[in-house]
């Protein structure tokens, strides 16, 4: 756009001057005709205070052009400051003198005026036949305003001298826009040092102006001082927003002026009769045009869009209309054609960007393949064709016209990212072009130019027009390349008639004969390449955007501009894709052109590359280039640096003429045995290149193993040549080294077969492989990583001097599972038992078995582990070392050691790992390792059950009616009670085992009380037999504390049984817990003691006690019996005391004959049913056995168990 005038590009802004807050410097710079318009003058002094700086920086802020598209509703201004003198371009221009004709009679003619820029003015620019200049658009975007804004100062301090001259100064501001026939709104903005608040007085000198003045609320408007810039913003955007529709109207009622106009159908034709000496007027078609760009141009400025672009179409389709279209009538050696050309060109350019902002991307495309399609159909028919570097220059120019159109619009989807990282979803939200506007119907395919792409496009169409245009240039004869004052007048016509100059230069300017002082189309070009990539790559379009520079740089070399080729050249072979995806014609066009720039340079910071780039260009054959020049020995021969470089490079970087391929012959070996491997080299440069010496390569194993070959001549070239087998010797530092033929000719293969010995077990691959060239004046190496290199699939060998090949039966040939050398020694656990038990003291006999055909030394290290993960004691015996030490074990002989293993106090199913390291005395660096893991189940030894009874405690309780027990400091604290906890203990051994010693061991008490145990030990060695048990029994006497202390207590204990059997090492302890054992204290209970259970009169003791604090009355019944008869109360009521007991005693006669069941039996039982009842709360209470001989039977009821009497008893009985 920098082709055409200022007025025909810029965006359409209203135009709004301040008047009272500064002058800008051009503010009163005049165009055309302004001189003779009305003056604006006011008298008063501009503002200068700071509120008045600020207040001009937020409408400066607020104005400026437009170049996207605006919010709804907002509509951007142009701000103008003038200071107090501005002088408007006049309206219509000075009458014509009446001239006599031939005759001496004055030429009749109309007496109307018209506009200073009219056709119809004899002293307009484009009288009297042109259609517009851009003195048009200049008037209405910098001249004409729409709003004018005064300023003026209102302070409190001063009188009505102010006022009287604002006032005036107010009036005659209005009377001159009046004057000059313009109907640009007016406001004043009042700036005051105070507000109404701080001095009222402000509100009636406001109410005096508005009435001397006659303007509203809308026309008049009061600025109180304001602390903050965002007050004042917020009055300047109420100002303008305010304003808006006043001024919007403004360009309408031009509007509806024009389109009066046009319905007129242009001027009368009186008024349209040439004047002047002029042959013809402008022709109908030619005022339509003037109307239809005049109300496009102010529907911009009223931010309809969608209005202006069909004025703007209009016009268009009128300036090519056949039937008297401008373009169509006018002569293309007028100077008219070309200023209709820029008027359409400006028109259309216009038209596109209204498209743009209303969101029609696509319409957008296509209006502008339109228009050029039009334009070319018209330069071809009424112009000079379209094959002069004219019409190239006009597409470059109509290109970047779009790229630039683009690029200001802001399109959301076309924007590229103004930081360098970004993330993946900006990414994928960018798009290349837009999607079609919703207007389009998704069945109407659309063709792919006709979609909006993003500027990088035009801008590559661009670079394309200016390289046509060069192109057409350089074709320009001789002899119009001479200036017109050295050429004959022939050849000047014949160049005016031949080449289209519009916006372009004159032939022997575009491209003289010397050389000098031609347009730089080289510099243009490179300009536009480099804006065209920066918009690919920032839309990770890479291969567009290397072509682009590969052109430039092919065009650089054309003209000789190899430091400018280099600048292109270096970075795109770098980062070139075509050496990745193998598209080497493209690529080799790079290589060559790098070539020829590096050797016309000649910069010693480039000898470098050479072998680089010989290197690169032996990879993909010579294609056009000399063989002699692909020699990498003597690349550098032709330089005079004698220092000697050092160059190395990746795989993913360079291109190799070498490609490498490997293969393990098998997929597992061992430790300390040959393995096989292949390395086959293939050099597939052309068959003319001469040979490729590589001094030496080296590739590394894992990270552990580096092999190094070094070139050694010998083996006879061929084209396979046969396999060579490679010895290797092993360095100080633990690598290989060998030597072999490395020569390479054109396309021949070369196979080194190796083999290897590891002394480490792990997996082996091919992790990478360097190609090393060294020459007298460099050293060149070649890095492959581990996907560069090839895996191969066939195994090269030798057989009756051919080379034959076998499939490798594996897919991964690179890598190698190296295991561990297979141990032969065994380690055996002989009696091991399937079942092992908890807390047991194991010993387990370990035996190990020496199959190696040497002597061996190592150690056995032993672990147990959990499920859990949880680790347990392990030890050797008899030292109870952690691991045990083989010094010397000769071959063929046996070594038996006994391993002690602490069972875990719960159930458990344990791993025992046993893990045996050696290695041969002959071979101290190959470490052997034999593991053996078992599991072991430990479970318990013993199931018990236990049962918690009460006994009576034979000791008399306390009383609180014994004064002496009351006194005395030894009274007891507590009552005593006895319980019997009898264990009932089982062997879960599948064999017989010895119980040595049962003890109950009390851990903790609550309830502050104490317990005692009468015996802690019973038992003493007793073997007993799988699912046989023992009974323990154990008698507690507890106390509380405090005779106060009601609460119950709380007995935690455990039983302890050592124990023994035949295939454990000494006794073993087991810890069982007995469940908690709850102690009450404060609730009555019955005990019932038996005595004399031998003799024929039994006593039965009921002992009835109330620990509690309270008085109770209990209901005893004793209910008959068939079994016995009984003496005592049948039924009695029976009261105790607090903290009392009392007995009662019954005498039962047993019935002798009662029916045992067996003869052989010692006794009998019965069931002697006392019934007590708490009178209170109607509660039975259970009579407990409290004594030996007393039981509850199934039905929890009290047997006494009677013996039998012998036959003397029973006859005395009976006797009785």
């Amino acid at each position: 756009m920098e082709d055409f005038p200022q007025a025909y590009v810029d965006t359409a802004s209203p135009l709004v001057i301040l008047s009272g807050l500064g002058d800008d410097e051009n503010a009163n710079q005049t165009g055309f005709g302004q001189d003779s318009g009305a003056r604006i003058i006011t008298e008063s002094p501009e503002c200068r205070t700071e509120q008045a700086s600020r207040l001009l920086q937020q409408f400066v802020a607020l104005g400026g052009n437009r170049y996207a598209a605006e919010p709804s509703g907002n509509i951007r201004c142009k701000i103008k400051c003038i200071g107090r003198h501005y002088t408007l371009p006049a309206r219509k221009s000075a009458p014509i003198a009446n001239q006599p004709g031939a005759e001496g009679i004055p030429i009749p003619r109309s007496t109307e005026l018209h506009s200073p820029l009219s056709p119809l003015s004899p002293g307009s620019p484009v009288f009297p036949d042109g259609l517009f200049s851009p003195a048009w658009f200049l008037k209405h975007q910098y001249q004409v305003p729409c709003l004018l804004l005064t300023f003026f100062s209102l302070n409190s301090g001063e009188g009505s001298s102010q006022d009287e001259r604002t006032k005036s100064d107010i009036n005659a501001v209005r009377s001159a826009l009046l004057r000059s026939g313009f109907k640009t709104r007016f406001a004043a903005v009042l700036i005051s040092d105070a507000s109404i608040i701080e001095a009222p007085e402000m509100e009636e000198r406001l109410a005096s102006m508005k009435r001397a003045t006659n303007l509203d609320s809308k026309g008049l408007y009061f600025m109180p001082p304001m602390s903050s810039q965002a007050e004042i913003a917020s009055f300047v955007h109420n100002i303008m927003a305010t304003m808006q529709p006043s001024y919007v109207e403004y360009y309408r009622d031009l509007t509806k002026h024009s389109r009066r106009k046009k319905a007129r159908g242009g001027p009368s034709p009186q008024a349209s009769l040439p004047v002047g000496g002029a042959s013809h007027s402008t022709s109908t078609s030619g005022w339509n045009v003037r109307y239809d760009v005049k109300m496009g141009v102010f529907a911009e400025f009223r931010g309809e869009m969608d209005v202006a672009e069909r004025h703007f179409s209009a016009a268009i389709e009128e300036l090519f209309s056949s039937e008297g279209g401008v373009l169509e009538t006018t002569a293309n050696w007028s100077p008219r054609w070309d200023e209709a050309r820029m008027l359409s060109d400006s028109i259309a350019l216009r038209l596109i960007r209204c498209q743009l902002w209303t969101g029609q991307t696509s319409g957008a495309a296509q209006s502008w393949q339109n228009y050029k399609v039009r334009m070319q159909d018209l330069i071809d028919r009424r112009g000079k064709g379209s094959l002069t570097y004219g019409w190239s220059a006009w597409e470059a120019r109509w290109a970047n016209i779009m790229s630039q159109l683009i690029q200001l619009a802001e399109i959301p989807t076309l924007q590229k990212s103004l930081n360098g990282t970004e993330s993946s979803l900006d990414i994928t939200a960018r798009q290349v072009y837009a999607l079609p506007e919703k207007g389009i119907a998704p069945s109407d395919r659309l063709p792919p130019f006709n979609f909006l792409h993003h500027s990088g496009y035009w801008l590559r169409l661009f670079a394309m027009g200016i390289r046509n245009r060069w192109t057409r240039a350089l074709a320009i004869p001789d002899e119009d390349r001479v200036p017109p004052g050295q050429s004959p007048a022939s050849t000047v016509a014949n160049r005016f008639v031949t080449y289209d100059t519009y916006l372009v230069p004159e032939p022997h300017e575009e491209m003289p004969l010397s050389g000098q002082g031609s347009f730089d189309h080289v510099g243009e070009l490179g300009m536009v390449c480099i804006r065209a990539v920066e918009e690919f790559e920032a839309r990770r379009q890479i291969r567009l955007s290397e072509q682009i520079r590969l052109e430039l740089a092919e065009d650089y070399v054309r003209v000789g501009r190899y430091s400018d080729g280099l600048s292109v050249l270096i970075p795109l072979w770098e980062e070139s894709t075509w050496r990745e995806d193998k598209w080497v014609t493209i690529f080799a066009r790079v290589l060559h052109l790098l070539v020829e720039c590096i050797k016309h340079s000649k910069s010693a910071s480039n000898a470098a590359l050479i072998p680089i780039l010989t290197w690169e260009l032996l990879s993909i054959g010579s294609l056009g280039t000399p063989e002699q020049s692909l020699d990498m020995a003597g690349c550098l021969d032709d330089w005079e640096s004698h220092e000697h470089v050092s160059i190395h490079v990746q795989d993913k970087q360079r291109r190799s003429p070498v490609s490498v391929a490997f293969a393990f012959k098998d997929i597992l070996a061992h430790v300390g045995e040959a393995f096989g491997c292949q390395l086959v080299l293939e050099n597939n440069g052309s068959e003319t290149s001469p040979p490729l010496q590589i001094s030496s390569l080296e590739f590394s194993l894992g990270e552990t193993k580096s092999i190094t070959i070094r070139h050694e001549a010998g083996i006879k070239d061929a084209i396979i040549t046969p396999v060579s087998a490679v010895a290797l010797h092993e360095t100080d530092d633990g690598n290989l080294q060998g030597s072999a033929d490395l020569t390479l000719q054109a396309s021949q293969k070369r196979i080194l077969d190796l083999s290897i010995v590891m002394r480490t077990a792990q997996i082996f691959s091919l992790t990478e492989l360097s190609l090393r060239v060294k020459h007298s004046r460099f050293t060149f190496t070649h890095s492959f990583a581990e996907d560069s290199i090839i895996p191969s699939s066939a195994w090269y060998f030798e057989q009756d001097g051919d080379v034959n090949t076998v499939l490798i039966p594996h897919m991964d040939t690179k890598s190698i599972d190296v295991r561990p050398k297979p141990p032969k020694m065994q380690v055996l656990l002989p009696g091991l038992r399937k079942q092992c038990y908890c807390d047991e003291n194991m010993v387990v006999p370990v035996t190990l078995i020496n199959e190696e055909c040497e002597a061996v030394q190592g150690t056995v290290i032993s672990s147990i582990v959990s499920e859990a993960g949880d680790t347990f004691d392990v030890s050797w015996a008899p030292h109870e070392e952690a691991v045990r030490t083989i010094s010397k074990m000769e071959p063929s002989t046996e070594s038996s050691a006994d391993l002690l293993i602490k069972g875990p106090p719960e159930a458990a199913i344990l791993t025992l790992t046993l893990i045996l390291r050696y290695h041969l005395l002959s071979d101290h660096s190959t470490p052997l390792e034999k593991t053996l893991t078992v599991e072991l189940a430990f479970v318990h030894p013993f199931e018990t059950s236990f049962a918690f009874n009460p006994r009576l405690h034979s000791d008399p309780w306390p009383s609180y009616f014994d004064s002496a027990a009351k006194d005395s400091e030894d009274a007891p604290e507590g009552i005593i009670q006895l319980w019997q906890l009898e264990a009932h203990v089982a062997s879960s051994v599948d064999h017989a085992l010895t119980i040595n010693n049962v003890e109950l061991v009390v851990d903790e008490t609550q309830g502050d009380c104490n317990c005692g145990i009468s015996e802690k030990a019973m038992v003493q060695d007793e073997k007993i037999q799988p699912k046989e048990k023992t009974t323990p029994t154990f008698e507690l006497t507890t106390r509380k504390l405090s005779l106060d202390d009601r609460r119950p207590s709380y007995l935690f204990s455990s039983l302890v049984v050592h124990w023994s059997h035949d295939g454990g090492s000494g006794v073993s302890t087991t810890t069982i817990t007995v469940p908690r054992l709850t102690i009450p204290t404060a609730e009555p209970r019955v005990l019932c003691v038996a005595r004399n259970t031998e003799k024929d009169t039994v006593t039965l003791e009921y002992h009835l006690e109330n620990p509690s604090i309270h008085f109770l009355t209990f209901a005893l019944s004793m209910e008959a019996s068939e079994s016995f008869a009984f003496s005592g109360p049948k039924s009695r009521a029976l009261s105790l005391a607090p903290l009392s007991r009392h007995q009662v005693d019954y005498q039962l006669v047993v019935h002798q004959d009662i029916d045992t069941g067996s003869d052989d039996a010692q006794g009998f039982w019965i069931t002697p049913n006392l019934s007590v009842v708490d009178s209170f709360y109607n509660k039975s209470l259970r009579v407990q056995p409290g004594g030996p001989g007393v039981e509850l039977n199934g039905e929890k009821q009290i047997s006494v168990w009677i013996e039998k009497l012998d036959e003397t008893s029973r006859i005395g009985h009976v006797a009785r």
